[in-house]
């Protein structure tokens, strides 16, 4: 009979302890706190080679995109990087180089989109992502024409 009544006290303790310390288990209230708004975030990042050339990279956000796509309009090259299944990738080791084999761009794109303004002339450009590699060997671009290319992995 000692040993039932030092359960009893030991589940009465856990019990008393579970009531205090988790009052949602016993249908208490949360603290009122007003909710937070979070703007999404906006991560584009932008650069300018060497040569002058300019570009930027991202999109992982449709709020990123939305920007991008205003923003790109004054570019003549865009890249999307996404998987058959649709899904976007980031994260895509890219070289854009001329027609002699001179690498123009090189980076590591921080999102699924990536726009540059290159001088009228013809490129290769290589795009590896997850060890597989995907290339367009003469790409045309002039100044005033708007080229769009969708590399699938």
């Amino acid at each position: 009979m000692t040993l039932r009544l030092v359960f009893t006290e030991i589940n009465f303790s856990l019990l008393f302890a579970l009531l205090v310390f988790d009052p949602l288990r016993c249908g208490g209230r949360l603290p009122e706190v007003p909710a937070a708004q979070f703007l999404p975030a906006i991560v584009i990042v932008e650069g300018k080679t060497a040569e002058g050339v300019s570009y930027f990279s991202g999109g992982v956000s449709s709020d990123e995109r939305e920007v991008m796509e205003e923003r790109g309009k004054t570019y003549n090259l865009k890249l999307v990087f996404a998987e058959k299944s649709g899904a976007y990738l980031a994260n895509v080791k890219l070289v854009i180089a001329d027609a002699q084999g001179k690498e123009i761009i090189a980076l590591t794109t921080n999102g699924p989109w990536f726009y540059a303004q290159l001088p009228s002339a013809k490129y290769s450009i290589t795009a590896t992502f997850d060890g597989q590699t995907r290339m367009i060997n003469s790409l045309n671009l002039a100044k005033d024409k708007f080229v769009r290319q969708v590399l699938l992995w």
